[in-house]
């Protein structure tokens, strides 16, 4: 016959000793109200008190579990309890530990800080709006890395913004906004000499024009907006710099694997390059005209994937380059790490080039695409008088030859074979010579892309679902691409390594990765975790400024001939 009074609320297991024997021993009161304490007795080691809330409270009050203190790294079976906290702000206090590793003497012992620190929660209240439950002692917001004060999860939300299309400083000033921090950014000695030698000259320029004129200069001021946007762009920019690689390598590793292990299918690579031009001022022009500047390209690929059953383009890989040459086309077929079967592109002399020397014939089958070629046709004819004509939609081919730009695609029957092919080009003379419009221009794209599509038409009629054009990735380009580069952004790129790893989070976002956060935030702590918690270190790959002027890596055609030559890809 059991001794003493029946307890009418069941006690709850020792998290750290689940076997060990527990007793009730009364009642504890914390800011968020009376909890029960228990005594645990554990079998080996040494007894302890600990607070818990049984299933009734639960259900009555709806608050969280007690939740479990983080081992130790290097005695993870050791007793844990928190030891206060660090941290110079106070929105931003971090939780530390104290471990004895020995539970016989409690004057062994360290203090650690988890990985990944969390932030400080008080017992039982901090809301987590995910869940819609109180988190425990132990469960507040990770950081992203050490020496971070930015929580994984505003960085995970960042990143999604910024693969839609938003600039670093509309992403900083959110991420300030939500956080309620306030930061300014230090300049370098040498740069805060640059920006103050560029005050000066301005000053005195100014004082030269008021004594010739009379008249006092007035210095417009940039809005508030505008300025805290060049204090605070770099903390989106440092969040693509150095979290960036945990989203992108592991998409690029699944996708590698599936391009070398695929064998029922053939192997389809679509890819076009988009110009991208910034504004700057010109130098010998008046009144401070803005021209084009350099500019750069941002080379894209796509493949084609059968994972749903059915044939489906899916962006690939996007590199931006100071050119669109040869040397940049092999940087980026060597980056997808296999060869394809077919190469689907525009005719351009860089790509053919690119694709001869990176590629062997017959292996690799070289497509035109007809999307390309109907444009060049059209360009071709551009400014002649009597090939176009005004409508209601603008300025237009006029019917006849539009409908026999149209006629290129499978379903015409202009593909059957050479003489059907030949016979297009024919057609297309005729008309020429029948509206009375030259002849040269468009016999120069015959020669270009007539042998081309010839030598491939054997093949494509062997693989009915190979595309004939790169339509599907003039749409992926625009809906995901464009709006990373958008035009307002433009002048804003000048890092060669920071840019693709902003392209990266694109094509990540065209592949689901940003479909549910919480797997971002699962893969951010995965990449960290192994390493201590510790990330690349910040502005590591940022252009060095030179003493007079400004350098884009970006738009550096001779550091793109010496990566190229690095590759052995000359």
């Amino acid at each position: 016959m059991p001794r003493g009074r029946v307890a009418k609320i069941p006690v709850p297991r020792c998290p750290k000793h689940p076997t060990a024997q527990i007793t009730a021993w009364g009642k504890t009161t914390s800011k968020r109200g009376v909890l029960r304490r228990y005594r645990c007795k554990p079998l080996h080691g040494f007894t302890h008190t600990f607070t818990a809330l049984t299933e009734a409270d639960l259900e009555a009050e709806q608050v969280a579990r007690w939740s479990q203190p983080p081992p130790c790294p290097q005695h993870p079976d050791s007793y844990v309890v928190r030891n206060g906290l660090y941290g110079s702000t106070g929105e931003h206090r971090r939780q530390r530990y104290r471990c004895y590793p020995d539970p016989t003497d409690r004057t062994v012992r360290h203090t650690f800080t988890p990985p990944l620190p969390r932030n400080h929660v008080h017992e039982n209240e901090e809301h987590c709006d995910e869940c819609e439950e109180l988190r425990g002692i132990h469960r507040g917001d990770t950081a992203v890395a050490r020496r971070h004060t930015w929580s994984t999860r505003i960085v995970a939300v960042g990143l999604e913004r910024l693969s839609r299309g938003e600039s670093y400083a509309d992403v900083s000033r959110w991420a300030l906004r939500v956080t309620g921090m306030k930061r300014t950014r230090k300049l370098s000695p040498q740069a805060q000499r640059v920006k103050d030698a560029a005050e000066k000259k301005a000053a005195a320029k100014r004082l030269r024009q008021q004594a010739k004129t009379g008249k006092v200069v007035v210095v417009k001021k940039p809005s508030p907006s505008a300025t805290e946007g060049r204090n605070a762009w770099h903390i989106a920019a440092d969040w693509t710099e150095a979290f960036s690689p945990s989203i992108y390598e592991p998409l690029d590793a699944k996708l590698r694997r599936q391009a070398l292990t695929a064998d029922t299918h053939p192997k389809v690579l679509l890819i076009d390059d988009v110009p991208v031009y910034g504004q700057e001022l010109d130098p010998q022009a008046r009144k401070g005209r803005v021209r084009r500047d350099s500019g750069f390209y941002v080379l894209v690929a796509a493949e084609v994937l059968h994972d749903t059953g059915t044939p489906a383009t899916k962006l690939r890989l996007a590199r931006a380059m100071a050119k669109s040459n040869t040397q940049a086309w092999r940087m980026l077929f060597d980056e997808l790490g296999y060869v394809p079967d077919f190469v689907v592109a525009d005719s351009g002399t860089g790509i053919l080039a690119a694709i001869d020397a990176h590629f062997d014939p017959a292996v690799t089958t070289f497509i035109p695409s007809l999307w390309h070629l109907g444009n060049r046709v059209e360009t071709a004819l551009a400014g002649t008088a009597g090939a176009f004509r005004t409508t209601t939609r603008g300025t237009e081919l006029i019917p006849p030859l539009r409908n026999h730009i149209r006629r290129l695609s499978r379903a015409s029957g202009v593909l059957n074979n050479t003489d059907t092919w030949s016979a297009w080009w024919d057609d297309l003379e005729q008309l020429l010579v029948a509206y009375a419009l030259p002849l040269d221009k468009m016999r120069t794209q015959r020669k270009r892309s007539e042998k081309l599509m010839a030598d491939a038409l054997v093949k494509l009629a062997a693989n009915p679902d190979i595309p004939i054009s790169t339509g599907g990735l003039e749409t992926l380009i625009s809906k995901h691409i464009e709006p990373v580069m958008s035009s307002r952004r433009r002048g804003a790129f000048a890092n060669l390594e920071r840019t693709n790893r902003l392209l990266d989070l694109a094509v990540a976002r065209h592949h689901g990765a940003f479909d549910d956060i919480t797997n971002v935030i699962a893969a951010l702590r995965e990449d960290m975790n192994p390493n201590g918690g510790w990330t690349v270190p910040l502005r590591d790959i940022a252009d060095a400024r030179p003493p007079k002027g400004s350098y884009s890596s970006l738009r550096d055609a001779t550091l793109l001939a010496d990566l190229a030559r690095q590759r052995g890809l000359q």
